[in-house]
């Protein structure tokens, strides 16, 4: 509709003399219509003001006339030649500045305006109780936007060249404001206070509208005492719907048996929700309110956290976990990790906020305890497995993987991101235990227990390779842990066993430290000098290294 409007204030009707008489006006106005162009051109001649006082009269009853009744298109084009005719010809003698009335009639007219806005602006509805007057709301503030639009457009043609027209735009804002203050000041719900932010931002601030405010203060204090009105009661909202939110997931979230993909990811996707919906609707009204709802919504969520952190660290030490009921150990794992990127993506200043960074640390300390107890878990999966590997002929490592491949599997399809990380988890944790156990079991006897214990180790690696990449592709990629260390294990060239050692230690140095100096010995086929010798080179690339000479590694060296 404003950009109707826009269109047809930019129209410019040819006119012809005689075609300036209203078609529809009553014979008493086309008189004053004829008697309003001799007495204008009298104007020009007369040295006396009382022509234009005649003519005042005559001119003011054409305006209300237009202004009371919905003339047709050419009526106004008519009326509008007319008053343009007046406002030129009495500027000329009168004020010298053309496009302007004189100033006793311009009073009346302005007055004639102002009374007709106030007799159009439609009524505000019945107050009801909160939360019930959005569909009253809504009905009231667009057929106010409708009529003002609809006035606007009809009058544009006959007030727009008199100089009148501006007058009208801000009449309707000095008497839409008091009515704005009213509905503002009533019981209203977040929402009802939005659904009016809304409008009055769309209406004064958008491209497309014709409307502006008279006196920008009056502006700019409607929408702080709105703030001001809207922060408590969206505060108070955000909190009791976060707090049901965490008492629903004490009474229905806690199944470690089982558990389905809607109790996996409902916490923090209910949280985000609630938060973000409240962004969004804040940032339809203006950054500086979405400013201050993001503010509200990061200290929401510390209390929130705090709340969750205490009541998991609870379960956790009550509860004794094992392969069986991991799951439940994977979705606090998620849940920390999703709320840790909420708390961040909302916050709007990243760097600045103490809650937001307390928010995280809270996170990460419970997300950390949960992996701690993860890798445990995987870390006995393995053992219980491998131990038996290494001592019995006919055991089988698929029955590892058969246990691994079950654990990831418990988690719901749409959890690739949780996924990554319990693969991560768990690929680690098999290749030190196997590496553990290597290391514990002399290689002669390997050597009669799988016949050729080195061909046996490469398709063991290549087998742990090939199950973690169909669990999760870039984690095995990112974990060749097992397979750079095997390469180590089965070498037996000096010269190439400095080159791939250093290695080793730059990629992963925790674990060299604890491994390389054990595996050089396990074969017994590099002597004592040689191994000195590789680790000297070692301990020349990684000064700040523990890379130790001692012969005293029997745990590694199957002793």
């Amino acid at each position: 509709m404003f950009k109707a409007l826009k269109f047809f204030m930019k129209k410019k009707t040819a006119r012809k003399k005689e075609d300036q008489l209203p078609l529809m006006m009553p014979m008493q106005h086309a008189e004053t219509f004829d008697a309003g162009e001799q007495e204008s051109t009298v104007d020009l001649t007369m040295a006396s003001g009382s022509g234009v006082e005649v003519s005042g009269k005559k001119e003011l009853d054409i305006l209300r006339t237009i202004l009371s009744e919905q003339s047709n298109p050419e009526d106004l084009d008519k009326a509008a030649e007319v008053l343009k005719r007046w406002s030129k010809l009495n500027g000329v003698t009168i004020d010298k500045k053309e496009g302007s009335f004189p100033q006793n009639w311009l009073c009346e007219y302005l007055q004639e305006i102002d009374q007709f806005v106030e007799n159009h602006i439609p009524t505000l509805p019945v107050e009801g109780r909160q939360g019930s007057q959005l569909k009253q709301l809504q009905d009231f503030l667009k057929s106010t936007q409708s009529m003002i639009c609809h006035e606007v457009l009809r009058l544009t043609p006959v007030l727009e060249d008199t100089g009148l027209l501006d007058h009208l735009i801000d009449s309707y804002s000095h008497h839409l404001f008091p009515k704005l203050d009213l509905l503002l000041n009533r019981d209203l719900s977040v929402k009802e206070t939005f659904c009016l932010l809304q409008w009055v931002k769309n209406v004064f601030f958008s491209s497309d509208s014709k409307l502006r405010v008279y006196d920008p203060l009056l502006l700019t204090g409607w929408f702080e005492r709105a703030k001001q009105k809207l922060l408590p009661e969206l505060q108070n909202g955000i909190s009791r719907t976060l707090q049901n939110i965490l008492h629903y997931d004490e009474q229905h979230g806690h199944n470690e048996d089982s558990m389905d993909e809607e109790t996996f990811i409902r916490l923090y996707i209910d949280v985000t929700q609630c938060l973000n919906c409240a962004i969004l609707d804040a940032k339809k009204v203006g950054l500086t309110l979405m400013h201050a709802v993001q503010i509200l919504c990061s200290e929401e969520l510390h209390g929130f956290a705090q709340k969750y952190v205490d009541t998991e660290n609870i379960r956790l030490k009550k509860l004794k976990f094992t392969e069986k009921n991991s799951v439940y150990l994977f979705r606090i794992i998620n849940t920390c990790m999703q709320l840790r990127c909420c708390a961040t993506q909302i916050s709007p200043d990243k760097n600045n906020r103490d809650d937001v960074s307390s928010t995280i640390s809270m996170l990460q300390k419970l997300e950390d305890k949960a992996s701690s107890i993860v890798q445990k878990i995987m870390t006995s999966l393995a053992q219980a497995n491998l131990k038996s590997y290494f001592k019995k002929k006919k055991v089988h490592i698929n029955i590892l993987m058969e246990a691994i491949h079950g654990q990831c599997t418990s988690l719901p399809p749409t959890a690739l991101e949780i996924k990554m990380i319990i693969v991560k988890i768990a690929y680690n944790c098999v290749s030190k235990v196997y590496l553990e156990c290597l290391m514990k079991t002399k290689f002669r006897k390997l050597e009669k227990l799988w016949g050729n214990a080195e061909e046996k180790i490469k398709e063991d690696v290549q087998r742990f390779h090939e199950t973690f990449s169909k669990l999760n592709g870039s984690v095995a990629q990112q974990n060749q842990l097992l397979q750079r260390m095997s390469e180590v294990l089965l070498c037996s060239e000096v010269d190439a066993l400095k080159i791939s050692c250093g290695v080793l230690f730059r990629d992963f140095p925790h674990e060299s430290e604890q491994y390389v100096p054990g595996m050089l010995r396990w074969k017994g086929v590099l002597s004592e000098r040689q191994v000195r010798e590789i680790l000297d080179v070692i301990r020349d690339l990684y000064p700040n290294k523990r890379v130790t000479r001692s012969l005293g590694l029997s745990f590694f060296c199957g002793k």
